[in-house]
């Protein structure tokens, strides 16, 4: 097989789905290893999830890069749900600067959270599921959130808000009712939004960007490049199981003065352009209703 000191490849199977877990380098002497395991989970996978686990991969030369492409295009063609877990940031980097990050489904980015603590306020809204349900959620963030993170970390938090409530507005199945849950915390270093309906939910691995003249389906793209970090879970709603999507945002510093180093690290919103080169958008509130506020 070759000298590999630094590859290894493994396959996980559970009743969820397969994972393909590799670590080290890949590159013209292992990538064809990837394939092969992928051809054979692919056999294998009966309509369950495929995972791809990138987390302890160091390098990926551009055979590498060849085989995560063909992975991509092959679960695009035959729908088969798939996501990838990011390389270190030095490898995530490469892949970004190519191109190809972009190209690959979306998986939820828990990032490393700050220590659990106590927050100071949590508020808990039940929205009505119609066309407003989003304009209410933007107002009931602004007022939770004022004073609390800078202005251009407000307006990301406010934006994010907006692009889940909507989801959860046009996105469901017909049949699915009932509210559509908003809770905020605010914690003394970031600010946390659940956003939470009735219904399975969504495979986050079989989410990609939309093409630029799709209407829509950028939502997920915009949270998985301006958050904190984002994630999923399942939970439990009035009348039966539900499914919850929330993000952090982290509190930033606004940079001041008329010189900005130039090695200092992007904004989020600068990260988010470069990565995706989305047209921003604006929104403007409407009134709120109810809410119940939770005080530390």
């Amino acid at each position: 097989m070759g000298f590999q000191p630094n590859f290894q490849i493994d396959t996980l199977e559970s009743q969820f789905g397969i994972t393909i877990k590799l670590a080290g380098e890949l590159d013209s002497a292992t990538s064809r290893q990837l394939l092969d395991r992928f051809e054979r989970a692919v056999a294998a996978l009966e309509g369950r999830e495929l995972l791809i686990d990138l987390e302890e991969v160091s390098f990926v030369d551009s055979s590498g890069m060849r085989a995560i492409i063909v992975i991509e295009r092959r679960t695009e063609e035959e729908r088969i749900a798939v996501a990838f877990s990011p390389p270190p940031p030095p490898v995530t980097e490469l892949l970004r600067i190519t191109g190809i990050a972009d190209r690959l489904p979306l998986a939820p980015r828990a990032g490393e959270a700050p220590p659990a603590g106590p927050f100071l306020e949590r508020i808990e809204i039940a929205l009505t599921r119609d066309t407003d349900a989003p304009a209410r959620a933007r107002n009931e963030v602004r007022q939770a959130i004022v004073g609390r993170l800078s202005e251009a970390d407000s307006a990301t938090a406010t934006l994010l808000t907006s692009e889940l409530v909507t989801n959860a507005v046009v996105h469901p199945d017909e049949e699915i009712g009932g509210p559509v849950g908003l809770r905020i915390t605010v914690h003394d270093d970031r600010v946390r939004v659940e956003v939470t309906d009735a219904g399975a939910g969504f495979d986050p691995g079989s989410l990609r960007p939309s093409q630029p003249r799709e209407p829509g389906g950028q939502g997920l793209v915009v949270v998985d490049g301006l958050s904190s970090r984002w994630g999923t879970t399942r939970c439990d709603v009035a009348g039966g199981e539900g499914f919850c999507v929330w993000f952090e945002v982290d509190a930033g510093t606004e940079e001041t003065g008329a010189e900005v180093d130039q090695f200092s690290t992007p904004s989020r919103s600068q990260q988010y352009s470069s990565r995706h080169s989305l047209a921003s958008s604006t929104h403007r509130a409407s009134e709120s209703q109810g809410s119940t506020v939770s005080n530390a």
